[in-house]
């Protein structure tokens, strides 16, 4: 079962990031994100990672980014409609 959450985070190409990839330099701008930070193949595939607090524990977890918002607005409204509690924005 996913966990979503909302939060702001730079866009990637991959793990590496913009010091390393030329592709995630391209791509380096920060956005609203709506992320799974229990998505499928976890641990199969690389994928970057971020730490989250969880029950009050910091935990560093593998992340998909399912789709990105353009403003404050639309993230809250998002959240609200599909049950979204953990969010920073």
């Amino acid at each position: 079962m996913s966990k979503l959450i909302i939060r702001r985070a730079r866009l990637g190409h991959c793990k590496r990031g913009p010091e390393v990839c030329a592709k995630c330099r391209e791509m380096d701008i920060e956005k609203i994100c709506l992320m799974d930070i229990d998505p499928p193949d976890k641990g199969l595939i690389q994928r970057r990672v971020m730490e989250v607090e969880q029950d009050g524990e910091k935990i560093w977890c593998e992340y998909d980014i399912l789709r990105s918002f353009s403003d404050e607005e639309l993230a809250l409204t998002y959240a609200n409609e599909h049950h979204i509690t953990d969010y920073l924005i």
